[in-house]
């Protein structure tokens, strides 16, 4: 009895090293961010920038934990004297309640995947919680801006078997829901809040088991009054490895991009009951670009993700709502 309580005092400990928080990991240039496969970025409303975090780098072929503001000119590096451990494959959102960045989960220089909750509130970070959903990567968070809950779906373990649980952080504490029905296991899916229909979307993703990989081509909205719906299947637009966001000048969910046998450059748009296409003309790419809306510039912005020459890219695009076409965007 001795030896087993030893033994979980021990893991206790293992536990509590892989998430203090240490000194920023860099990469080689402290002008701009090295490309990193599937950054991971978020945009701030308060102050109109645009923040990176982590990620792979693909010179130094590391994982880094530096953070990054982009303020439509030019890159700058956000240094603190402690940051959350260097991690890829993990997510992260603005909480516009609390007026700070959220940082959950992803996969550590060791390989070791993290199930911790971080706060950055411009000046420190802070470590919410290390309890509740299990370790993961390429999970999705969405923030509920109607109640300000982080709302998390999906993701893949450590054994690399996909997951379907959803959860709530709520009150400083996570909370795991039980819906009737839930999408089925993925990993590398979209979700975000459609504030107008006030209802979590969820499209796509990948899930591998013994028989292979399969890609997802379905849209399942959650609710608080229903939990999960599915509202469409498509198999013609099935992917991974895309983006997802809402626009709140066209009050709809914009999609882009992914990958399903080859890198995809076509974007949509989402009305509660269908996608409609906009273009099929736009910067091909997978590598989960990150894709926000620029409420200074009152415009989708897409940024980085891989290309089909397997490069890492850090660019920036800007999507012409009018004539419905993607331009690189201009510094202003």
């Amino acid at each position: 009895m001795t030896h087993i309580f030893a033994k979980h005092c021990l893991l206790k400990i293992v536990l509590f090293i892989l998430i203090l928080p240490i000194e920023q990991v860099y990469s080689q240039s402290q002008e701009s961010p090295c490309p990193r496969n599937q950054p991971v970025l978020t945009y701030h409303s308060k102050t109109n920038n645009i923040f990176l975090f982590g990620g792979f780098c693909s010179t130094t072929k590391k994982r880094l934990n530096d953070l990054w503001k982009f303020d439509g000119k030019k890159w700058e590096l956000v240094k603190s004297k402690m940051a959350p451990t260097p991690r890829s494959g993990h997510a992260m959102v603005y909480d516009s309640f609390r007026d700070r960045l959220i940082v959950f989960g992803g996969k550590n220089q060791q390989r070791e995947l993290l199930n911790d909750l971080w706060s950055w509130d411009g000046t420190n970070w802070t470590l919410l919680s290390n309890e509740g959903p299990t370790p993961r990567q390429s999970h999705r968070i969405a923030f509920n801006s109607d109640n300000g809950d982080i709302f998390l779906f999906g993701g893949s373990n450590i054994s690399k078997q996909s997951l379907n649980d959803t959860w709530i952080f709520r009150n400083g504490k996570w909370k795991r829901l039980t819906p009737k029905q839930s999408p089925a296991p993925r990993f590398q899916h979209t979700l975000s809040y459609d504030q107008q229909r006030k209802k979590m979307v969820l499209f796509g993703g990948g899930h591998r088991d013994d028989n292979g990989k399969t890609i997802y081509g379905d849209t399942w909205e959650w609710s608080i009054s229903q939990g999960w719906m599915l509202k469409d299947e498509n198999t013609k637009m099935a992917r991974d490895h895309h983006a997802m966001a809402y626009d709140p000048d066209s009050k709809k969910i914009m999609l882009f991009g992914g990958y399903n046998k080859g890198y995809l450059g076509d974007t949509w748009s989402w009305n509660g009951k269908k996608w409609i296409l906009k273009t099929t003309e736009g910067p091909a790419r997978a590598g989960k670009p990150g894709l926000i809306f620029n409420t200074l510039e009152k415009s989708m912005m897409l940024f980085g993700g891989g290309n089909n020459e397997n490069m890492y890219l850090m660019d920036f695009w800007q999507f012409n709502s009018t004539a419905n076409s993607w331009n690189p965007h201009i510094k202003k």
